[in-house]
């Protein structure tokens, strides 16, 4: 019967993880949060979590819970905006709008021994979902020749998915003090992928093409089942809570591929084209996610509780992703006509930080607010500056406001968090208003561009905090014998 009932908790938590819809802007370190108040508290919860994310947020926070729990985050609305002024020339604006739903997370909490010192939970969330998409097509004349007209496309897509199942376990060692360690594994996918097409026609006959240019890059790759550990402490004194964690980077992978499309055709009027094109898998050399640290406080100041937390990711030195070199004609053109394909990742080191606020109304609410940042830790890869459209994933800044209601043995959280972002930087990567014969086939990379983002999202979460079956059965009974 205990077997069974740990094999019950754990299919309740793969049951209830739901699909989530993409954010829209890179794979941030902090991009979600999870649970009634870590949504609200905006992740400052490292010193403070009080319910099953601890799992993930902070295991040695596990052994201050109650005998069984179950968490559930999901059903938070969001609408996001990614506009970027000067991407594809001067005065052009591009607009990518967004309508879904953020990552979801759930998890059981249940004690594996007859013990009060040990408590254990699994759980399975996405750590990531989100993705870039900008599809734009501009029409103008020529410079310096006015019988002749200038058609550009671009099409650029990236998306990034990474679910984490896993489990953890917490021991208090007293009242004041408890350690933990969770264990996940870690499921990563991404594709990133530019298209561009620029051509020169007679304006006369704009059927009868001059100059011709389309290229195509894309890369893809994924990683099953990646080991990744993280280890918490809590302590309390009196009216102060502090809580420290690390977590590992990804040390193992199950499995792991990569593959890559390349296509670049040229057209000189009809006297001459040109075409490389290739589509292969490849050997994924490497992925990597950074150590971090982080650090937590929560303290009282009157009726409000001030919950502080922060964390530093590590910098990721420049690897190599994939590298490849092939025979798009699989050897049977002579000649040698081997195309090499390099990718190369790198991260920089982050610190990001949370505040969060909690006022008692009454016994049964509480206000809630919260502050934190998401910075970009991700560098460019130099080695395709075609890529470079990345740019326009700014740093993040995220205020939320709500209230957190105790009902019984639960809690609901209803709130929304507002977010922004504004990043200024050189990388254009083609000027579609000023294209002549000499330029037609290149990118320009030097024109400033400017990316906002906006978003809201709305909080409505319920997390189920029963104690064990036994104590609730009892309560019940206690409940019909008072009637």
């Amino acid at each position: 019967m205990h077997f069974l009932r740990l094999l019950l908790y754990a299919l309740t938590v793969v049951l209830l993880a739901l699909p989530a819809a993409n954010a829209q802007f890179d794979d941030h370190y902090w991009t979600h949060q999870y649970g009634a108040k870590g949504l609200l508290l905006n992740g400052a919860v490292i010193a403070s979590t009080e319910d099953e994310t601890a799992v993930f947020y902070n295991p040695g926070a596990l052994g201050k819970g109650e005998d069984f729990g179950l968490s559930v985050s999901f059903l938070t609305p969001t609408y996001s905006v990614l506009t970027t002024d000067g991407y594809l020339g001067r005065n052009t604006e591009a607009n990518n709008r967004r309508l879904g739903f953020s990552s979801d997370l759930s998890a059981v909490g249940f004690r594996p021994f007859k013990s009060h010192r040990f408590r254990a939970a699994v759980t399975s969330f996405s750590r990531y979902k989100s993705s870039l998409n900008l599809r734009e097509r501009e029409v103008g004349p020529v410079f310096n020749e006015p019988n002749q007209l200038f058609i550009g496309n671009l099409d650029f897509r990236r998306s990034v998915s990474e679910r984490w199942f896993g489990g953890g376990m917490a021991y208090r060692i007293n009242d004041n003090l408890s350690v933990g360690a969770s264990h996940f594994l870690t499921f990563h996918s991404e594709s990133t992928s530019l298209s561009i097409q620029k051509e020169i026609v007679d304006k006369d006959n704009p059927f009868n093409l001059a100059l011709g240019w389309s290229t195509r890059f894309k890369y893809s790759l994924s990683t099953k089942a990646g080991m990744l550990t993280k280890f918490g402490m809590t302590a309390n004194w009196g009216n102060v809570k502090l809580g420290a964690t690390a977590t590992t980077t990804t040390y193992y992978y199950f499995a792991k591929k990569a593959g890559y499309d390349v296509a670049d055709l040229r057209v000189f009027g009809n006297d001459s084209t040109v075409l490389v094109a290739n589509f292969a898998s490849a050997t994924l050399y490497d992925y990597k996610s950074p150590w971090s640290v982080g650090l937590g406080a929560d303290f009282r100041i009157g009726r409000t509780r001030v919950s502080l937390s922060t964390e530093y990711f590590d910098h990721i030195p420049r690897y190599t992703v994939i590298d490849a070199v092939d025979d798009p004609f699989d050897g049977l053109a002579n000649g040698n006509h081997s195309v090499a394909t390099k990718v190369q990742l790198e991260n920089r080191s982050v610190l990001n930080v949370a505040i969060g606020l909690q006022t008692r109304l009454r016994n049964e609410q509480s206000i809630i607010m919260g502050f934190r940042t998401d910075f970009n830790q991700r560098i460019i890869d130099q080695g395709l500056p075609t890529l470079s459209f990345l740019s326009t994933s700014p740093s993040v800044f995220h205020f939320s406001l709500g209230s957190l209601f105790k009902l019984k043995q639960n809690q609901l959280s209803i709130g929304a968090d507002f977010a922004f972002g504004k990043k200024i930087t050189a990388g254009q990567l083609v000027d579609l208003t000023n294209i002549t014969p000499e330029n037609l086939f290149g990118f320009s990379e030097t024109g400033i561009i400017e990316s906002r983002y906006r978003s809201v999202v709305f909080i409505f979460t319920y997390d189920f905090i029963l104690k064990s079956w036994k104590d609730w059965r009892k309560r019940k009974n206690d409940e019909k014998g008072g009637l």
